[in-house]
This record gives structure tokens, C-alpha cells and sequence, in this order.
């Protein structure tokens, strides 16, 4: 067969042609190795840390960040649709669903997350706030009619004689009033401070007992149902305020002085090969056939290689290569 036979027969890129099975053959070669051969932690560290420090010493990335995100806001504060129409119905369906089963966290989990500084500071803030605003409700000053009614025998006489004696029913009641409010304020915050620990107490109790099991999942799906309910426009108008690119540049800040503090490649290592400590040895064959993913992966990469192939063997460097390998001796 001459030179120009075997390339025609190359570029046939039909499902079973020539192409195909030699894309066919390196995929099987690939999937028949270790998934940390594959995949090796030291090279992926390596790499991490390469793709890392580039976007960190990139003078763009930021300005990208930011026209990505302006380009995101604008798409969607012209979205008249909510969360729920967008989402395709079988995935809210399914996290519906998910939301709905039976889980109960541990109780320690739930007060690690919820008694902390800022937010015992914040329940506190707003237990206080509605104590004081019921104390000033219920000492609110009165008028002199309704008070006086309010007085009998000698309660009405001491009452009499007070104004008689230049002082008025209602700066009585006025000057009684601030003395309550002044106590009930003070006794608010003393209340406040001792009853936070109990509410977290209760609210832990509440969100990880299991006989509550039921209480807890109708919260999770009504939390669920809030959120698909929202516009996609409204969306839009959070990511505008919620300033990623600051995020994103104290992210940078912080991943540099991670990177300048400590050998990155060996932790990054370490992490990888943790994670590859049940798996790593096993063939990235055997691994996607137990997730059931073996046939997928098969099929995408045979078409993904043939893909890539069909342009190379249709290049004039690979007919010299090609023409040069046959005239070999």
C-alpha cells in the first residue's frame, strides 16, 4: 500500500474506521491504568500550584472577574422568570424531595455553628430590642381621665390631694412611667444576657432531635420553596451588592501568602494522595464501572479522541511525517 492509500485510509473518520479504532485502542490503554498513574498526586500538586501562582501574578484575571460578573448581572436582571421556572422541573422535584427526608444534624454540630460571638451578639441585640419595645408599650403614659379611673378609695384621695398640692395626675404618671421603663430596660438586659443560652440551648434541642424529625424537613422545604420563588432578577440585584471581585481580591491576598509561607506542593500532595488512598491502585476501569459510568466514559472518549485526531491526520506535516516514515528502509 503507498503512501497516499495509507493516508486516505487514516482519515477515515467513520464510527469503525482505522481512526476510530486507534482512539478506541489508546482509551482502553488509559483506562487500564491505576487512577494515580492516571492521575498522579505529585503532578496534580505541581500543576494546582502552577495554575495557582499564574492566576495570582495575572495583571487581567480581575478585570475578567469583574466583565464575567457585569455580564451575569445583566443577564439576569432582565430575567423576568423565578428560580423555580428556569430550574428544570424534575431538578426542583428532586431537591424537593431531598429536602424532605428524614435528617437530623448533631446537636454539637448545631451549636458549634449557631453559639458564636457575632451571633449570640445579634440575638442579643433582638431579644433586647422587642423586650424594650414591650416594657415601653406597657408603661406608656396615660391620660389623667383614664388613670383617674383607674384609681379608687384612697388610691383616688392620695391622687387628689397630689394636685392639690401643685403636682399634676399626669406628671405622676409621666414620672412613674420613665422610673418603670428605666427598671424594665435594665431588668431586659439582665433578662437577656442569662436567656441567651437557654434560647440556643432550645434551638439546638429543636433542630437536631429526632423526634422532630418530621418539623425539621417541612423547614428545609419551605427554606427551599422561598428560594425558588425568587425572581431571577431580584438575584441579580444581590450579586451586585454582594461586591465579588472585593471577595475575590482578598482570596487572592490570602492564596499569596499561603503560596510564599509553606511548601504548597507537599501539602497539595498530601491532600491528593488522601484522597486517592482508597482508589489510587484500583484501574480507572474498574473504578467507572462500579459508579456505573464505565460505557459513558468509553464512548466520550472515543469520540472526543477521534475528534482530535481526524484534523492531525489531515495535516500536511502528518502526510510528510507519514510519506517520510514509509521510505525508510
Amino acid at each position: 500500500m503507498n503512501t497516499q492509500d495509507l493516508l486516505a485510509r487514516l482519515q477515515d473518520a467513520s464510527p469503525d474506521g482505522p481512526l476510530d479504532r486507534l482512539a478506541a485502542l489508546v482509551v482502553e490503554h488509559e483506562l487500564s491504568q491505576p487512577l494515580e498513574t492516571l492521575f498522579p498526586p505529585p503532578l496534580l500538586a505541581r500543576a494546582l500550584k502552577a495554575a495557582l501562582e499564574g492566576w495570582l501574578a495575572s495583571d487581567t484575571a480581575d478585570r475578567e472577574l469583574a466583565s464575567v460578573l457585569e455580564h451575569l448581572h445583566l443577564q439576569l436582571t432582565q430575567e423576568k422568570r423565578t428560580v423555580r421556572e428556569a430550574v428544570p422541573p424534575e431538578l426542583a422535584k428532586g431537591l424537593a424531595e431531598l429536602a424532605s427526608r428524614r435528617y437530623s444534624p448533631d446537636r454539637a454540630v448545631v451549636m458549634a455553628v449557631l453559639d458564636r460571638p457575632p451571633v449570640r451578639s445579634l440575638a442579643r441585640g433582638l431579644l433586647l430590642n422587642v423586650l424594650i419595645e414591650f416594657s415601653r408599650k406597657v408603661s406608656a403614659p396615660v391620660t389623667e381621665n383614664r388613670i383617674a379611673k383607674g384609681f379608687s378609695g384612697l388610691a383616688r384621695l392620695a391622687a387628689e390631694q397630689a394636685k392639690g398640692s401643685g403636682g399634676t395626675l399626669g406628671g405622676i404618671a409621666s414620672a412613674l412611667s420613665d422610673e418603670i421603663e428605666r427598671q424594665v430596660e435594665k431588668r431586659a438586659r439582665d433578662f437577656t444576657d442569662s436567656a441567651l443560652s437557654g434560647i440556643f440551648q432550645q434551638l439546638a434541642d429543636a433542630l437536631s432531635d429526632p423526634g422532630r424529625a418530621s418539623e425539621q424537613a417541612e423547614m428545609r422545604v419551605a427554606i427551599l420553596d422561598g428560594i425558588l420563588g425568587l425572581p431571577l432578577e431580584r438575584l441579580g440585584r444581590e450579586l451586585s451588592r454582594a461586591d465579588v471581585p472585593g471577595g475575590a481580591a482578598v482570596v487572592r491576598k490570602a492564596l499569596s501568602q499561603w503560596l510564599g509561607s509553606r511548601d504548597v506542593t507537599t501539602d497539595l500532595e498530601g491532600w491528593l494522595a488522601r484522597a486517592m488512598e482508597r482508589d489510587g491502585k484500583r484501574p480507572v476501569r474498574e473504578v467507572l464501572g462500579t459508579l456505573g459510568l464505565l460505557e459513558t466514559f468509553q464512548k466520550l472518549g472515543r469520540e472526543s479522541l477521534r475528534g482530535r485526531l481526524a484534523p492531525v491526520v489531515a495535516s500536511e506535516p502528518f502526510a510528510r511525517w507519514l510519506e517520510e516514515l514509509t521510505q525508510v528502509k
